[in-house]
C-alpha cells in the first residue's frame, strides 16, 4: 500500500466528532474512513489515524490493515503502536502481536511505554514463551520511565504466573515498592492457580485492604478444592458480595455434589435481588437434575430463566436436564430452538435419544447432523451414542456402517468408543468381531473387560466369560459391581449357577433382609402381584427380595462410604417391576440418596420418596 500523493491537508472537524462517537468500527468502515482521510490529505496525520485505529473492533483483518497504515506513516508514534497491539491482543492473535512489536516497534527504535508492555506481556502468555517473557522483563528493567510503574509490574507478575513461572511472579511482587489492590489480587490469583492455596490464604490475611475481588478469589479457590465449609465461612464474612461471589458458592456446591445446598444458595441469591447470568444458571441446572428434593416452584423459575438467556451453552444444559429426567420431547423442543447448534448441542440430543431408548430418533438426528448446513462434524462422543442406539436396535448392518464411518472419517477411537463397539457387535450377534476388537486393544480399561465379559455372557459363552474374569484379575484389574453382574449373567446363560456367587453375597443378602425390615416399619408391604409363580407368602417375599435391582441397590449401599450423597445408578435390561419401583422410592427417602434406574423403557430418577415417572412407565 502506498500513500504518496502530494496534497494539502484540509481540516475535517465532523470526522473527529464521528470518531469520538463511533466505537467498534468494522474492517469495512475502517477502510471507508481511511479512504476519506486520504482524499482530504489527512492520511499522514498520526493523531487522527490513532483515533481511527482506537475506534476499530478487534479482528485480524482490522489489525493487519492498521499495520499497513503504520508502514505508510513517516513518523508513527508509540501511541499508534499501542492501538494496533490492542487489536491483535483482543482478537487473540498473539504471534502477530509479537511480530509487530519486534518487527515494527523495536525495529523503528520507538520507546515502549507503560501501555505497551502490558499488551506484550499478554502476547507472551498467549504463546506460552517463557524465554520471551524474560526478555520483555529485561526490557522493562532497562526502561527508566516504566521500570517502577505498578501497572507494568502487575502485568509482568501475571505473565510469569500464567507461563508457569510462579517463582518469577513472586519475585516481581517482592520487588514492588508501591503495590495497589491489583498487585495483591494478581499475586493471590497466581498462587491459587499454581496450587499454593495455603500461601494464598496467608497473603490474604496480610493484605492491607481487601476488595470484593480478593474475597471472590479465595471463596472460589476453596470451593474448587472441595473445602465448602471454608468457602461458605468466607462468603458469610464478606463485607459486600458481587454476582461473582454468589456464582463461586453456587458452582462450588454443585461441583462437589451438594446439589440441594446449591439450589438453596441460589434461592437466597434471588431473594437478595441479584440477577443471575449464564455462569450462574449452568451449575444450577446441573443441581436441579441431581438434587434430592428440589423445590418445584424454584425449578420452574430456573427453567424460565434458562429459556430467557440467548446462550447455546445454557440451552444445552437445559436440554441435558430434560434428558436426565426422561422428558425427551421437551429436550427436543429446546434443541430445535437453538439458533446456532454446536457439536455439544448435537451430542447432547443424540445421547438423550439413545439413553431414553429411542434409538431410531438418534440415528435420524445424526442424518440431519451430517447435512452441510449443520456445519458440524461428529466426534467420538457422537459415535458412542449412535453405537449404543445401534446396540438397542440389534441391526448389524447399521453397526458395521457406523464402524466404517468412524474409520473413513478418521474419528479418534478412544477407549470408550472401542468398548462401545465391542458391546454393539455382541448384541448384534457378531461375537467374533467383539473378540477381535478386544484383543486389538493395547490398553484395556475396566469398562473394556466388563463389556467383553458381558458380550460372552449374553451369547451363552459362560465358561469363556469366567476364564476372561480370571485373566482380568491376573492383570491386576479390580472388578466392580458391573463385572459381577456380567458374571452372574454368564452363569445364568451358560448353566453355571453354582459358580455365579458374588464374593460378598452373604453380606448383600444380610443387608437386604435388614433393609426390608426397616421398610416394613415405614409401611412397606411386598407387592406379590408382581410374581407369576404360585408360592406361599414367605417364598413369595423371598423371591421378590432376590430381584436383581434390589440386590444391586444393597450392594451399592454397603459399598458406599458413610455420608456419601452421590447418586446410585442401576441398569436393568427388563422393565422394573412394581415392587422394586416402590422399594426404590422408599429407600431414596430413607437413605436421602438419589437412585437412578435405567430399565428397558426409560430412566427412573428416585429422590425424596418419589419417581420422575410419576408412577407411569
Amino acid at each position: 500500500m502506498a500513500f504518496s500523493l502530494a496534497c494539502k491537508p484540509t481540516p475535517s472537524p465532523p470526522l473527529q466528532t464521528i470518531l469520538k462517537e463511533r466505537q467498534n468500527l468494522t474492517p469495512h468502515q475502517l477502510k471507508q474512513i481511511h479512504g476519506h482521510l486520504f482524499r482530504r490529505c489527512l492520511h499522514r496525520d498520526t493523531i487522527l489515524i490513532t483515533k481511527l485505529i482506537s475506534s476499530v473492533s478487534s479482528s485480524l483483518i482490522s489489525a493487519s490493515y492498521a499495520a499497513r497504515i503504520f508502514d505508510s506513516l513517516p513518523e508513527p508514534d508509540i501511541v499508534l503502536c499501542n492501538a494496533i497491539l490492542r487489536l491483535y491482543i483482543q482478537a487473540s492473535f498473539h504471534e502477530h502481536a509479537i511480530s509487530f512489536y519486534a518487527g515494527k516497534v523495536l525495529a523503528r527504535r520507538l520507546s515502549p511505554n507503560e501501555r505497551t508492555f502490558p499488551y506484550v506481556s499478554k502476547a507472551c502468555v498467549g504463546v506460552s514463551d517463557v524465554e520471551l517473557a524474560r526478555q520483555v522483563h529485561a526490557s522493562v528493567a532497562k526502561s527508566a520511565g516504566v521500570c517502577k510503574d505498578v501497572v507494568v509490574l502487575n502485568s509482568l507478575m501475571d505473565m510469569y504466573f500464567k507461563c508457569g513461572r510462579s517463582d518469577d511472579g513472586i519475585g516481581v511482587f517482592g520487588t514492588m515498592e508501591g503495590r495497589d489492590s491489583t498487585s495483591w489480587n494478581t499475586m493471590m490469583a497466581g498462587l491459587v492457580n499454581s496450587g499454593e492455596l495455603e500461601m494464598a490464604r496467608k497473603l490474604f490475611d496480610e493484605m492491607p485492604q481487601r476488595d470484593v475481588v480478593s474475597w471472590n478469589t479465595l471463596v472460589s479457590a476453596h470451593a474448587k478444592a472441595g473445602e465448602m465449609e471454608t468457602a461458605r465461612d468466607l462468603f458469610d464474612r464478606m463485607p459486600e458480595r458481587s454476582l461473582v461471589s454468589w456464582n463461586a458458592l453456587v458452582s462450588g456446591y454443585s461441583q462437589n455434589g451438594r446439589h440441594d445446598q446449591a439450589l438453596l444458595v441460589f434461592s437466597r441469591m434471588l431473594e437478595a435481588g441479584i440477577k443471575p447470568d449464564c455462569t450462574t444458571i449452568l451449575p444450577v441446572l446441573s443441581a436441579c437434575a441431581s438434587a434430592q428434593s428440589p423445590d418445584g416452584l424454584l425449578v420452574k423459575k430456573i427453567i424460565s430463566l434458562a429459556k430467557s438467556m440467548a446462550s447455546a451453552q445454557v440451552s444445552t444444559a437445559l436440554l441435558s436436564l430434560y434428558v436426565k429426567v426422561g422428558r425427551i420431547d421437551d429436550a427436543r423442543r429446546v434443541f430445535d430452538e437453538i439458533p446456532e447448534k454446536d457439536l455439544v448441542s448435537w451430542n447432547a440430543m443424540i445421547a438423550g435419544y439413545s439413553q431414553n431408548q429411542r434409538p431410531a430418533r438418534a440415528i435420524e438426528l445424526f442424518r440431519l447432523m451430517r447435512k452441510p448446513e449443520s456445519r458440524v462434524n461428529p466426534d467420538a462422543m457422537t459415535m458412542v451414542s449412535l453405537i449404543d442406539a445401534c446396540s438397542q436396535m440389534g441391526v448389524l448392518s447399521l453397526g458395521e456402517w457406523l464402524h466404517s464411518f468412524i474409520q473413513k472419517n478418521k474419528i479418534k477411537s478412544d477407549i470408550f468408543l472401542k468398548t462401545s463397539l465391542i458391546d454393539m457387535y455382541a448384541k448384534c450377534g457378531d461375537l467374533n468381531r467383539s473378540r477381535l476388537l478386544f484383543s486389538e486393544m493395547q490398553t484395556k480399561h475396566l469398562t473394556s473387560w466388563n463389556a467383553m465379559i458381558n458380550a460372552l455372557a449374553i451369547n451363552g459363552n459362560g465358561n469363556e466369560a469366567l476364564d476372561l474374569f480370571s485373566s482380568m484379575e491376573k492383570n491386576g484389574i479390580v472388578p466392580n459391581d458391573v463385572t459381577y453382574i456380567g458374571l452372574l449373567n454368564a452363569c445364568s446363560h451358560g448353566g453355571l449357577v453354582d459358580k455365579g456367587l458374588h464374593p460378598r453375597s452373604d453380606e448383600i443378602y444380610a443387608a437386604i433382609d435388614a433393609l426390608m425390615e426397616k421398610l416394613k416399619l415405614k409401611g412397606y408391604k411386598p407387592d406379590t402381584g408382581a410374581l407369576l409363580r404360585n408360592l406361599d407368602e414367605e417364598a413369595q417375599e423371598e423371591a421378590l427380595y432376590s430381584h436383581s435391582e434390589k440386590l444391586a441397590l444393597c450392594f451399592a449401599l454397603i459399598s458406599s462410604e458413610k455420608g456419601n450423597l452421590l447418586p446410585i445408578r442401576i441398569v436393568k435390561n427388563l422393565r422394573i417391576c412394581s415392587d422394586c419401583h416402590r422399594v426404590m422410592e422408599l429407600v431414596s427417602q430413607l437413605e436421602s440418596r438419589e437412585i437412578i434406574v435405567r430399565d428397558r423403557s426409560r430412566f427412573h430418577h428416585f429422590h425424596g420418596g418419589s419417581c420422575s415417572c410419576g408412577g407411569y412407565w
